[in-house]
């Protein structure tokens, strides 16, 4: 099932998702290669989070064409593929045994596991786990039980849960989501560490709520809302002009430090 390594690793045309009767989102388009990293944003209830299950192999398309890692969707059994991709997201945090250790969580996002009890892991998987959470700042948290960790603990636990065993492709579902100023900027940190050390060759997709939660090394973004879609490089993509339209309501974008911060003007 390996795909050439100059394949894209996501090649999604016309997507659409149907739950019920409610169309969830239609007509996405985005293609994602190595070093390439999207962000997905829009308004609550848009479709982000269903979005990101789609791409991370957790959910099926009901209309359209979606390559993963090369491979068309359509004629594989999309389980096979879920321990090929990382993924971050809060409904995973709570299939996790409170019990488990940081290390024991880490090293089994190689497998998608969720039980340390049903893999047998070696000194490698060890090392490596010990490597990532070294790489998020909790190199001496290993043998810390989860529900012991503070929320951006658990977080930073998870994110590096979401890059083990090298996956080519990594989607995060809101990753800063419920975290302080402080911990969200740790998070951000911890992620910049691994993709700069750890995931240089691999793809990124990450599903943000706001500009600010966004690493300065975005290269592509996909911005969804009721009155269209945009995709492209992030400097086409995340301004003001189109932020405004896509929010209904006047919005200026910033720069500072290399970091975007975007602000919703009064309108009175």
């Amino acid at each position: 099932m390996n795909a050439p390594t100059d394949t894209a690793l996501i090649r999604m045309e016309n997507a659409q998702l149907v739950r019920g009767e409610t169309t969830v989102f239609s007509g996405l388009r985005a293609t994602v290669h190595t070093s390439q990293r999207l962000a997905i944003l829009g308004p609550n209830g848009i479709g982000k989070t269903s979005l990101a299950m789609v791409l991370a192999g957790r959910l099926r398309l009901s209309r359209g064409t979606l390559e993963l890692l090369g491979i068309d969707v359509r004629n594989t059994d999309i389980r096979a593929l879920r321990p090929k991709i990382g993924y971050f997201s809060d409904e995973l945090i709570t299939r996790l045994s409170p019990d488990m250790t940081a290390l024991e969580v880490v090293a089994l996002g190689k497998f998608s596991g969720l039980r340390s009890e049903w893999f047998k892991l070696d000194d490698d998987d060890h090392a490596e786990a010990n490597h990532l959470l070294t790489l998020v700042g909790l190199a001496n948290f290993g043998r810390r039980t989860l529900d012991s960790l503070s929320t951006g603990q658990r977080q930073r636990v998870m994110l590096a849960r979401a890059f083990s065993g090298t996956p080519r492709l990594t989607v995060l579902d809101e990753p800063t989501s419920h975290l302080d100023l402080v911990a969200r900027e740790q998070m951000i940190e911890a992620l910049e560490r691994i993709l700069d050390e750890h995931h240089q060759d691999g793809a990124l997709v990450m599903v943000a709520h706001h500009l600010e939660d966004l690493p300065p090394s975005i290269t592509h973004a996909l911005l969804m809302s009721e009155s269209g879609q945009w995709y492209g490089s992030s400097d086409d993509v995340l301004t003001s002009e189109t932020l405004t339209q896509a929010f209904d309501h006047p919005i200026e974008v910033h720069n500072l430090a290399g970091r975007r911060i975007a602000t919703a003007l009064r309108t009175n």
